[in-house]
């Protein structure tokens, strides 16, 4: 039941950010609390466990339930958002250039009918989508590819999902009328075809090569490649290629198995992963592409990047981050918590071994949270460095301050 690799309890913030997000990472355990309860009635109940047998059920829950913690790769990543257009910037896809392209690559399967909120994912994509396109300013262009849109879930209706991916908004300024038109098109239906929606996005941007264009490509999907193509390997050559742009991909509601594939999609990309849950923290992922436009709007009107940026100001950013991390960690803590009165209620486990996995939990949710602070105050110190200064003791220092 212990997940391959996983031979010891996080301590470092190394080790919990590189702890792989476990089965049902991402979801409260009320809403998932089925599939949950099926595997925990596997658990063996041991009379009078010892610290060993403690430690491994722990880590058949941390399997069920561990979160995806940020890591350093990603504090770096939000640094270069916040840099975008500086002329330190020693990455050429965050340097301003002639056009300012967002190609938003949609997953219309049928998962997508699912509620977040008051809505259903597919809703809350397409009033974010709106809300961002009217807010870029004049010049900027917006492109919408869809993918899962045709045919259903059943598996006779597979060959035609997965071979499907269409443009329902071609890459252009921002026209209400058209675009409405365009979102009304489609409602979530059938499979998910991420590597053929990516390859075709490629060919979206062709036109632009990365040379004269910032090209940013957001992949919002809530749920695994099904079709059988391989997406991080598509991520890879869209890396490659000379579109040169910056992936961006956005897991809705996703389960571990879902955040796993998608983050290694990001990383073949180059590009970044973000975890989200709804329609307010998708409208928040898109505000950064917005601010980046408006960065974008007055380098071409003339400004210089000191006048419209504040020189790596990271408060906001460091809150972000802190959050995040706090909110995964109350995550986690949460459902193994909830797992710990069903195993009691069930007298799957005793009283007493239960007792001894609390304290157990206690103190990796002290070590979460103090994880958390020694990351906070790392940022904190790189708040007045210029963006070369920062990478470098991102680069350099990380060890020596979060690992201890």
């Amino acid at each position: 039941m212990i997940p391959e690799g996983l031979t010891k309890l996080p301590e470092t913030a190394e080790e919990f950010y590189n702890l792989p997000p476990g089965r049902f990472a991402g979801v409260p355990y009320g809403h998932q609390y089925k599939e949950i309860e099926k595997v925990l009635q596997q658990f063996p109940n041991i009379e009078n466990p010892d610290v060993e047998i403690l430690d491994l059920y722990y880590l058949a829950l941390l399997g069920l339930f561990a979160e995806d913690y940020p890591e350093p790769e990603e504090i770096i990543n939000q640094i270069k958002l916040t840099s975008f257009g500086s002329p330190d910037m020693d990455d050429p896809r965050y340097q301003f250039k002639e056009q300012y392209n967002v190609m938003i690559v949609l997953d219309a399967s049928g998962s997508m009918g699912h509620m977040a909120g008051g809505k259903t994912r597919m809703e809350a994509a397409k009033e974010a989508i709106r809300s961002f396109a009217a807010s870029l300013p004049d010049g900027a262009r917006v492109g919408l590819r869809v993918y899962g849109h045709e045919g259903t879930g059943a598996e006779a209706d597979k060959a035609r999902s997965c071979s499907k991916s269409d443009v329902m908004y071609p890459l252009q300024a921002y026209d209400q009328q058209k675009l409405d038109s365009a979102l009304a098109q489609f409602k979530p239906a059938g499979w998910t075809p991420i590597a053929l929606a990516l390859e075709q996005a490629q060919k979206d941007l062709e036109a632009y090569k990365g040379e004269k264009s910032t090209n940013i490509i957001y992949l919002v999907s809530d749920g695994i490649e099904t079709c059988g193509g391989d997406p991080v390997q598509v991520a890879k050559q869209l890396a490659d290629s000379d579109v040169t742009p910056i992936v961006n991909v956005v897991g809705f509601g996703v389960d571990g198995e879902a955040q796993r594939q998608l983050k290694a999609v990001a990383e073949a990309a180059k590009g970044r992963y973000v975890l989200i849950q709804d329609q307010k923290e998708l409208e928040e992922e898109f505000e950064q592409a917005e601010e980046i436009a408006r960065k974008w709007r007055k380098w071409k009107d003339g400004a210089s990047h000191d006048a419209f940026s504040k020189h790596l100001s990271q408060g906001l950013e460091i809150l972000r981050f802190g959050f995040d991390w706090g909110k995964k960690g109350r995550q986690e803590s949460y459902n193994i918590f909830s797992s710990f009165l069903y195993l009691e209620g069930k007298e799957i486990l005793d009283k007493s071994t239960i007792t001894k996995l609390e304290e157990i939990k206690n103190k990796q949710d002290k070590l979460i949270q103090e994880r958390r602070n020694e990351l906070e105050t790392f940022l904190k110190n790189l708040n007045d460095k210029t963006y070369t200064e920062a990478i470098e003791a991102i680069n350099q220092q990380y060890n020596e301050n979060v690992k201890k």
